[in-house]
C-alpha cells in the first residue's frame, strides 16, 4: 500500500522527506534508535538520488513480508547508473559514501535494511529498501490507515511545503507528457519516411509519365504531413507550430520534386507569424502545397522563369492564404479550377468546407487563389516576416501541360 511519493528536485525535497520518514517509523511503532537509523537510510538514498541521479522520487509503501507488516521504500532516478554496484555493497575497501552525503553511503544502507534490492543502469538506478516492523502482517491495512493521518496531518501543518511539492509534480507530469509526445511525433515523422522512400522507389522504376507524376504528387502530400511532426517533435510549446516556417519546407520540397531543366522558378512565403494547432497545420500544409504544386505544373509551360507568392495573414475572423503566380493564367473560356474533379481541388473544396471558408480564384496577370479559413482561429506571435527560395538555374515548374490546364 503506498503512504507517500515525494520529488527528489532539491535540499528543500530532502529536509520533507526526513519529516515525512520520522512521522511514519513513528507511527509505525519503531523505537527512537531505529526511528534515527531509518530517516538516516532514507536521507542517505536521497542524497545519492539527488547528487549522482540528477534528482528523482522517493516512494514510500506498507508491505506484508515474513508475517510482519513492513515499511518500503524506492529510491528512483534516471542518472547514468552506479558503476559496479556489487563492489561497492561488498567489496574490499568499498567507499563507504559516493559522495559528499551523510557518510553512510549505500553500503551502509545496506547493512542498516531488513529488505535490499537494487537494480543500475545506464537508463537510472532503483533501489529499494525494507524495515520489518513488530505489527503482524494481518494488521496491514490498519497500519496503512494510522500512517497515511498522520502524512496528511504533517502536511496540513505545512501547507506551502505541501502546495511546492504538487507543483513539482505537476511540472514533472508535464515534462514526462512533452517528451512522450515529441516520442510520438519522432515515430510518426519516421514510419511517413518509409512510407515516402517506398513512393520514391516506386516513381523511379515506373514506366508510365502519368503513374510517376501520381505517385509525386503523393510523396508531396506525405512530406507535408511529414514536416507538422517534425517541426512538433522540436518544438517546445506542445501541440502547436508557426506556419510561416512550415510553409518554407513545404515549397521548397515541392520546387525540388517538381523541377524541370531551364527554368528557374522562385517562391517567397511572407505574411504573419502565426502559430496553428498541429491538426491545423497538417490540413494548411497540404492546401499549400496542393496549390504550389499546381502552379509548378502548369502555369509556366514555355517559360525560362517564375514567381509564386504566398501571403499568410492571421484575422480575427481566422486565417487567410494567398497562393500567385505570375504564370499564364486561365485560358478564356475555361472553367474555374475550384469546380474540377481532380483529387488535389477535391481536398482544398473539402478543407475550406471543413474550416467554414470561402475559395476565390481570380486570374490577374495569373492565377490568384485567396482561402479564408474562418474557424481556425491562428494566435500572432510576432510582427510579419518573410524569406524567399527558390529553383537555381536548371530546374524549375513541371512536366510540360498546357496552360492553365488541370488546374
Amino acid at each position: 500500500m503506498r503512504i507517500a511519493t515525494l520529488r527528489i528536485t532539491d535540499d528543500k525535497d530532502i529536509v520533507r522527506l526526513r519529516q515525512v520518514g520520522q512521522s511514519v517509523a513513528k507511527a509505525l511503532g519503531f523505537e527512537t534508535f531505529a526511528q534515527t537509523r531509518i530517516v538516516t537510510a532514507l536521507m542517505e538514498l536521497a542524497r545519492n538520488t539527488l547528487q549522482h541521479g540528477g534528482g528523482g522520487q522517493m516512494i514510500l509503501s506498507l508491505a506484508g513480508r515474513n508475517g510482519l507488516v513492513t515499511l518500503m521504500v524506492q529510491a528512483v532516478d534516471q542518472g547514468p547508473g552506479i558503476k559496479d554496484l556489487k563492489t561497492l555493497l561488498h567489496g574490499e575497501g568499498a567507499i563507504a559514501s559516493a559522495g559528499p552525503g551523510l557518510g553512510l553511503g549505500l553500503r551502509g544502507v545496506h547493512r542498516i535494511a531488513d529488505v535490499f534490492d537494487a537494480e543500475t543502469g545506464p537508463a537510472g538506478t532503483r533501489i529499494e529498501v525494507g524495515f520489518l516492523t513488530a505489527l503482524a502482517a494481518a494488521k496491514l491495512s490498519e497500519a496503512a490507515r494510522r500512517v497515511t493521518d498522520d502524512v496528511v496531518s504533517l502536511e496540513r501543518a505545512d501547507p506551502a511545503a505541501m502546495l511546492a511539492q504538487q507543483n513539482r509534480e505537476l511540472m514533472q507530469a508535464l515534462a514526462e507528457r512533452d517528451l512522450m509526445m515529441a516520442e510520438i511525433h519522432h515515430r510518426t515523422r519516421n514510419n511517413l519516411a518509409l512510407v515516402n522512400g517506398l513512393i520514391r522507389l516506386s516513381r523511379a522504376s515506373a514506366q508510365s509519365s502519368e503513374t510517376r507524376e501520381a505517385l509525386a504528387d503523393l510523396e508531396n502530400r506525405i512530406h507535408a504531413i511529414m514536416k507538422v511532426h517534425e517541426q512538433l517533435q522540436r518544438r517546445d510549446a506542445g501541440d502547436t507550430l508557426e506556419v510561416l516556417p512550415l510553409l518554407r519546407d513545404v515549397s521548397d520540397h515541392a520546387t525540388a520534386a517538381f523541377s524541370m531543366p531551364g527554368r528557374t522558378v522562385r517562391v517567397s512565403v511572407d505574411g504573419d507569424a502565426a502559430v496553428l494547432s498541429s491538426s491545423a497545420a497538417i490540413d494548411v500544409a497540404l492546401v499549400v502545397g496542393e496549390l504550389i504544386t499546381n502552379a509548378l505544373k502548369h502555369a509556366f509551360s514555355g517559360r525560362e522563369s517564375g514567381r509564386i507568392t504566398i501571403e499568410v495573414s492571421a484575422r480575427d475572423t481566422g486565417l487567410k492564404l494567398i497562393v500567385a503566380d505570375d504564370g499564364h493564367g486561365l485560358p478564356d473560356g475555361m472553367e474555374k479550377p475550384e469546380r474540377s474533379a481532380s483529387l488535389g481541388w477535391r481536398m482544398i473544396r473539402s478543407t475550406t468546407q471543413k474550416y467554414g471558408g470561402t475559395i476565390d480564384v481570380r486570374s490577374e496577370s495569373g492565377l490568384v487563389v485567396e482561402l479564408v479559413l474562418n474557424s481556425i482561429n491562428p494566435v500572432e506571435e510576432g510582427a510579419s516576416d518573410g524569406s524567399e527560395g527558390g529553383v537555381g538555374a536548371g530546374s524549375g515548374a513541371g512536366a510540360g501541360a498546357g496552360a492553365g490546364a488541370g488546374r
